[in-house]
């Protein structure tokens, strides 16, 4: 199986982690309200910000391991190509929620 997959998978990694640092940097408030579709949370700038990535980074690292270790092993091609499709929509959406977050505490979507 072709490995650039799994180097989407990090690359989008990395992406979400640059992203929550830098928006680290721009928001100087001890809070952030992370928005739901009829509530509110209120929660530490670091949790709001790197809290989804940090659990979905303990997730995505041990599965990126195994399937390049068994990628040569794999007979189906739907198996690996849909883990990889899962782990890349998972990250879409964790970068689609951090950019919502910011947005919503610099005050533009409100």
């Amino acid at each position: 199986m072709k490995t650039y997959p799994l180097l989407i998978n990090l690359l989008f990694m990395m992406i979400s982690w640059s992203f929550g640092v830098y928006f680290l940097s721009v928001i100087y408030t001890p809070t952030i309200i992370i928005p739901l579709f009829n509530d509110f949370i209120w929660i530490r700038d670091y949790q709001g910000l790197l809290g989804l990535t940090a659990i979905f980074t303990v997730l995505t690292i041990p599965l990126v391991a195994f399937l390049y270790i068994k990628r040569g092993q794999m007979k189906k091609k739907t198996t690996w190509y849909g883990m990889n499709a899962v782990t890349h929509l998972l990250w879409i959406g964790t970068l689609a929620l951090q950019v919502k977050t910011v947005l919503y505490n610099l005050g533009i979507c409100h």
